[in-house]
């Protein structure tokens, strides 16, 4: 580490205490914004006096890197210094309440009240609990539940007239202890509520002042004579980013795909964005910007350990002389190899795509409250090829496939977009450029306009004259109808059984001019149907198996 002479240090010191200090009023005009993170550039206008000055940007998000800032501008002055400096503001000191009179008094006799009460409150609690007692001691009386034995009927008749006047007069007491509670909460519930909205407008009034920490740019400057200049300083934040949304519109078959590229864009960084300069970039600063290097890739035999044989004892076997030979020469062998390395040697950051930056051409407005802001990017429209597909064995209608091409030059990341087909929303799907090919397929749902049905004709069967074995052959009949005003581009798929068992044979006898794929089974047609056309296809293949088995075909 250089050691920094202790006459420079001095001199610093003495050149800040010299320097004026000037808090500026400074405005965000533009903002980069990354996948994670945010750059912020604030200006201020400014006028210097001769000699140095300390210009205190105040309010700057408490998020703030003090590693990335920076500072210039514009006018005859030098940049000497800047630096990120916190304040902790003294609270002010505590001053009487400014309040009429007559509600601060009328406050704290509803407080006094509000105590008594609950004393009273408190006693009615505890006389109701004693009469309960009492009410239950009677309830389990023995000669009250008819367990007990008397002498005489008249002393029962004697009983029963006590615990009936007793148990008469408690439960009058626990009525109007009752009605006594519930008065006593009215005036506690209204007595609470008039205090409450006293408190409200106390506040109100005298609102509770947070003193926080304030974030602060320190920029000494330096001039030799009056001038008026610009300062700008630029520093990044996080708690901000963007990720990216795509909407994908067609209106007919005939019609590009229009590719609408939106920015989601949020920030809580504590600084409102209002009516700024907005960039978008693709980068993100908090990855590392160090060249990869890659270690050297040794290469080397591989030396198995063998499990040694121990005796009844645990001790090496009769074998131990020559295990104790291999093992000398293992460990020579291993000697000579090199330490072993971990996989930190081999690890490597791969940017798989290119910094791009998008320049917002309108003032934008965030707010820093941490919600996510559409930003629209672009909209480009791109070449595309409509292909209806047909599956006739799983569906009677039509799929509608959109081949998309001319998307790599757009520096696309991966993210959710949302398919509109005329005017209708059809669902969403997800952008990756790195897994897409060339072509990007869009389905983009049903089209009820074309038809299709699939019908099994009846399937013969053949028995050899020699042999165990019977051969049926299946036949399916396709017939597709186009009820739509223009010419479709249609791919029809079926399929023919795959064997699993050897002894199972299928073979596709007539394809139709079907494209067949023999380890799937597969059959593809590609084919073209006029407007208001119909069209019949069909396919058989025979199933050679052994007599009296059951085909299970699933």
């Amino acid at each position: 580490m250089k050691r920094i002479p202790l006459a420079a240090l001095l001199l610093t010191c003495v050149l800040a205490q010299a320097a004026q200090e000037k808090t500026v009023k400074s405005t965000i005009k533009n903002v980069t914004v990354f996948t994670q993170g945010a750059q912020v550039f604030r200006t201020t206008a400014v006028q210097l006096q001769p000699g140095m000055t300390c210009l205190v940007f105040e309010g700057v998000s408490p998020f703030i890197n003090a590693s990335t800032i920076q500072a210039g501008g514009k006018g005859k002055f030098i940049v000497l210094d800047v630096k990120h400096h916190i304040r902790y503001p003294e609270p002010p000191a505590e001053t009487a309440e400014i309040l009429p009179k007559e509600i601060v008094k009328e406050t704290r006799q509803l407080e006094d009240s509000l105590i008594i009460l609950g004393f009273d409150k408190d006693e009615l609690t505890e006389k109701e609990k004693a009469l309960l007692l009492e009410k239950n001691m009677i309830e389990k009386n023995k000669l009250a539940l008819g367990e007990g034995k008397s002498d005489s009927l008249a002393v029962l008749k004697q009983a029963m007239e006590f615990f009936r006047s007793k148990l008469s007069d408690i439960n009058a007491q626990l009525s109007r202890l009752r009605r006594e509670g519930q008065r006593l909460q009215a005036r506690i519930d209204r007595m609470a509520l008039r205090l409450r909205d006293l408190k409200t407008f106390r506040n109100d009034r005298s609102p509770v002042k947070k003193y926080e920490p304030v974030h602060e740019v320190w920029v000494n400057v330096s001039t030799e004579e009056p001038v008026t200049g610009l300062v700008e300083v630029s520093y990044l934040v996080s708690h901000a980013g963007w990720t990216p949304s795509y909407d994908l519109r067609s209106n007919s078959t005939s019609a590009p795909i229009q590719l609408t590229y939106k920015a989601n864009v949020y920030q809580q960084t504590g600084e409102d964005w209002e009516a700024i300069d907005l960039k978008l970039s693709t980068g993100n600063p908090n990855r590392s910007a160090s060249k990869p290097e890659l270690p050297v890739w040794y290469i080397n035999y591989y030396f198995p350990q063998r499990a040694a044989t121990t005796d009844s004892k645990g001790l090496p076997s009769a074998i131990n002389e020559t295990i104790t030979l291999e093992r000398e020469d293992l460990s020579k062998k291993m000697s000579e190899l090199s330490a072993a390395q971990t996989t930190a040697n081999y690890t490597q950051i791969i940017e798989t795509l290119t910094q791009v930056e998008f320049d917002v051409k309108i003032p934008c407005t965030i707010p820093s409250d941490g919600t996510t802001h559409t930003v629209p990017v672009k909209s480009e429209a791109l070449p595309a090829t409509y292909t209806h597909y047909l599956v006739p064995k799983l569906e009677q209608e039509a799929f509608l496939l959109a081949r998309v091409t001319g998307w790599e030059a757009l520096s696309l990341l991966p993210g959710a977009a949302s398919v509109f087909f005329d005017g209708t929303y059809v669902g969403q799907t997800m952008l990756n450029p790195v897994l897409l090919d060339d072509t990007m397929d869009l389905s983009l749902g049903r089209d009820r306009g074309i038809t299709v049905s699939r019908t099994k004709l009846p399937a013969t069967e053949k028995n050899k004259l020699l042999g165990n074995e019977i051969t049926k052959t299946f036949t399916y009949e396709l017939k597709m109808k186009n009820n739509k005003g223009s010419k479709v581009n249609l791919v029809i798929q079926d399929q023919i059984p795959v064997a699993q068992n050897k002894e199972i044979k299928v073979a596709l006898t007539d394809g139709g001019k079907a494209e067949y794929e023999s380890t799937t089974g597969l059959l593809r047609w590609d084919t073209t149907l006029n407007s208001r056309e119909n069209k019949s296809l069909s396919f058989s293949y025979a199933v050679t198996y052994t007599k009296g088995m059951q085909l299970s075909m699933h």
